[in-house]
């Protein structure tokens, strides 16, 4: 398909009398081109809004009918088309052919003239100059789509990001210590944000968001798990579920330890019929482990800063240790 589409290419003809456009069309074709002859202007016009190139008109059209659905066309077409013409002209100055020429210009914009009768090659090189400016302003109109994609996703994601904001403000600064719980978290967040930037604003993989929260555990901590790619969401999602695990790790669980260890691991579900992942936080040779006296909103984090399939987070208190397993989705939203 070309670039632009299935008819973005096409070089559309106009020249109801006599031979010049089967003469036209041959030599295009023998070129490579698909070239469509019109039988009149009305149709001209009604192809122009399928998809084309380039128009070639010959002088007898534009000189003797009525414009206005064309230079209509040309009027309305998109801020990114400058929609080349070339017109055949006859041989020779007759007449008024120079205010035609200053007529056609401002009523149609990007008009080039091709005075007949005219060597097969001269018109290959108006015809391939047309059909290379065409092309960049295809890619001009996919530059535009780019930004207002990526400008609705920007807003999408400023607005998400300052409602998490919000929450984690809201909850952390009822907690003891709230004031530093709340700017460690942000900080936390804040990290996820620059690894989905370095992505593209696509995401970021799964091993640098884990190594963001363990970069501290040295050697005590294990991690296994395959390239995965995280969405937006689920990636600032486990950003903040990374740093809850290792915050408790430091202050309660195995890191207190000279023996403690930490086990990061995750692995692609097959089963399931969404993207998702599976994840497992496994603590192990620090205290046992209890389940807290009252529900905090790290463990609000722990359960829902990621969208999940099937069961809910499980969280495992044992004298072993503490271990933390969820099922994320790649594909959904996180629960609000």
């Amino acid at each position: 398909m070309p670039f632009g589409g299935p008819y973005s290419e096409r070089i559309l003809i106009l020249a109801p009398h006599g031979r010049d456009g089967e003469i036209a069309s041959q030599l295009l074709q023998e070129a490579g081109w698909a070239t469509l002859t019109c039988p009149d202007l009305a149709n001209l016009c009604l192809e122009l809004g399928n998809g084309a190139a380039v128009a070639v008109i010959v002088e007898e059209v534009v000189a003797t009918e009525d414009l206005a659905c064309l230079a209509e066309w040309i009027r309305t077409q998109p801020t990114w088309s400058d929609f080349p013409l070339i017109i055949l002209t006859g041989h020779g100055d007759a007449p008024g052919r120079n205010a035609l020429a200053d007529r056609l210009q401002h009523l149609l914009g990007n008009v080039s003239f091709l005075e007949r009768p005219f060597h097969p090659s001269t018109l290959i090189s108006v015809t391939s100059s047309a059909l290379r400016s065409r092309r960049r302003q295809y890619q001009a109109r996919e530059m535009l789509e780019r930004h207002d994609l990526l400008a609705r996703e920007l807003q999408h994601r400023t607005k998400n990001l300052i409602a998490v904001i919000q929450a984690i403000a809201s909850a952390s600064l009822q907690e003891s210590k709230g004031r530093e719980a709340f700017f460690s978290r942000l900080h936390a967040l804040a990290a996820a944000q620059d690894l989905i930037i370095n992505g593209a604003g696509r995401g970021a993989l799964m091993k640098d968001i884990v190594g963001n929260a363990i970069e501290s555990f040295g050697t005590r901590v294990f991690v296994d798990g395959p390239e995965v790619f995280l969405n937006p969401n689920a990636a600032q999602g486990f950003a903040l579920i990374l740093h809850e695990l290792a915050t408790n790790a430091a202050k309660h669980g195995a890191m207190t330890t000279d023996s403690g260890t930490v086990s990061v691991r995750w692995s692609l579900d097959a089963i399931s019929s969404d993207p998702a992942i599976l994840f497992q936080w496994k603590e192990r040779g620090g205290p046992p482990a209890t389940p807290p006296s009252r529900k905090g909103f790290g463990t609000v984090l722990l359960a829902r800063a990621v969208a999940t399939i099937g069961e809910p987070p499980h969280f495992d208190y044992s004298q072993e240790g503490f271990t933390y397993e969820v099922r994320a989705s790649l594909a959904q939203q996180p629960q609000s």
